[in-house]
């Protein structure tokens, strides 16, 4: 009888020890599945906010849409600083609101030298890319707002370019 209770003991403890297991084995598993699942749907379901705009301006930039206004330059040619190369581009200017397209007008000799200015100081590999695009519009829309004085110019966008 003595060895009963001994053999009823030791079947508790493998139990105990199974169950341990079982837990770890199932604790793991469930870890998997959510880490994947958390995984899936932030990669296919969830829509990414960064850099996106808060509903406010989101509401602000389709108003604005609406009533865009957009002011348009004369085709520019102008020398890179390569050797015989040289571009020709065209642009318009979105200003901010309708009263600044007159100001714009009457400054254009201003905003044209800013251009011309910038443009000739680049070479052809700088913005023979992508990135050097993008990078000619940030400088020419900083530059053209620093012409006149004040953030009037929202957006540059080039209708003709052409590199030679």
């Amino acid at each position: 009888m003595t060895e009963e209770p001994e053999e009823v003991e030791q079947i508790k403890v493998q139990k105990k020890s199974l169950s341990i297991k079982q837990i770890l084995i199932f604790g793991g598993i469930i870890l998997v599945l959510a880490g994947g699942g958390f995984f899936s749907y932030n990669k296919f379901f969830a829509r990414h906010d960064e850099g996106k705009d808060s509903p406010k301006e989101v509401e602000h930039k389709d108003k604005k849409s609406a009533e865009q206004i957009l002011v348009a330059l004369e085709p520019l040619i102008v020398n890179l600083t390569d050797k015989n190369r040289f571009m020709k581009i065209s642009l318009q200017l979105e200003v901010t609101d309708k009263k600044y397209e007159e100001l714009l007008k009457e400054k254009m000799p201003l905003l044209r030298d800013a251009i011309i200015m910038l443009i000739t100081s680049k070479s052809f590999e700088a913005i023979s890319g992508p990135d050097g695009k993008m990078q000619l519009k940030d400088e020419m829309l900083s530059r053209l707002n620093q012409a006149l004085g004040k953030e009037i110019i929202i957006n540059v966008y080039f209708t003709e370019l052409m590199v030679q």
